[in-house]
């Protein structure tokens, strides 16, 4: 990666996180939520290592009575805090829920999760590389099933 690649992805990774995802969470708890939360949630949890409490916006769709997240493994972190079921707080089209996130690892439910992502996202799914036409089990994204713990 060229310099000049390298510092315009970091400046884009700052915007996102000091301007945009602030924004975001703003929407999202706000009675405007409808504007967005169709598309993105809430995701609030507790860090593995540092212990800190995150929250940040992430996009999902729904399966079987689930919400899924797709993000690429190389430019996100926040996957790695559920890589065992972890309770976390949902906010969900302006409701806090309990649930827990899980990173799924088994190759049949990993397809069938970014089947059910691809047909509600298709231009993310685009995006983060799942083909829309045959979604496979792409090693490189992380896959979080939410489990909502009041249903």
């Amino acid at each position: 990666m060229s310099r000049v690649s390298s510092t315009m992805t970091r400046v884009a990774r700052t915007v996102e996180t000091r301007v945009v995802n602030p924004l975001v969470c703003w929407l999202l708890r706000s009675p405007f939520h409808w504007l967005a939360s169709f598309a993105l949630v809430l995701v609030t949890y507790r860090g593995q290592k540092s212990g800190r409490v995150y929250t940040i916006p992430i996009a999902y769709a729904r399966a079987d009575g689930v919400l899924v997240a797709v993000t690429p493994k190389a430019e996100t972190i926040w996957w790695t805090n559920v890589r065992e079921p972890t309770a976390c707080t949902l906010h969900v089209r302006g409701n806090r829920r309990p649930a827990e996130g899980e990173l799924i690892e088994d190759d049949a439910e990993r397809a069938e999760l970014l089947a059910a992502y691809a047909g509600q996202r298709r231009v993310l799914a685009r995006l983060v590389g799942i083909d829309t036409a045959r979604p496979t089990a792409e090693n490189e994204l992380a896959v979080v099933r939410f489990t909502l713990e009041d249903q």
